[in-house]
């Protein structure tokens, strides 16, 4: 998984949830975005504002357990300001 972050200047955050290559089928693809924004929705409050959040996310990630995706998840957003 790697996170692209940049400032946009609003007052909110905004969100890209992009599953790369190594998804072979559209299924895949759906299954980590809806994995991704269901992380994005339980932690927004962790989130700062005023930032653009692209989430990358690879095949692997979707194929861990719900308790590993989530403690991976958090251990990346902890290295944001």
């Amino acid at each position: 998984m790697r996170w692209l972050v940049r400032k946009n200047g609003l007052p909110f955050a905004s969100f890209l949830f992009c599953p790369d290559k190594t998804h072979k089928t559209a299924v895949e693809r759906n299954r980590s975005k809806r994995i991704l924004r269901e992380l994005v929705r339980k932690h927004l409050p962790a989130f700062p504002i005023g930032y653009d959040y692209a989430l990358l996310a690879q095949v692997g990630f979707a194929k861990l357990s719900k308790e590993d995706r989530e403690v991976f998840f958090l251990s990346v957003l902890k290295q944001f300001p």
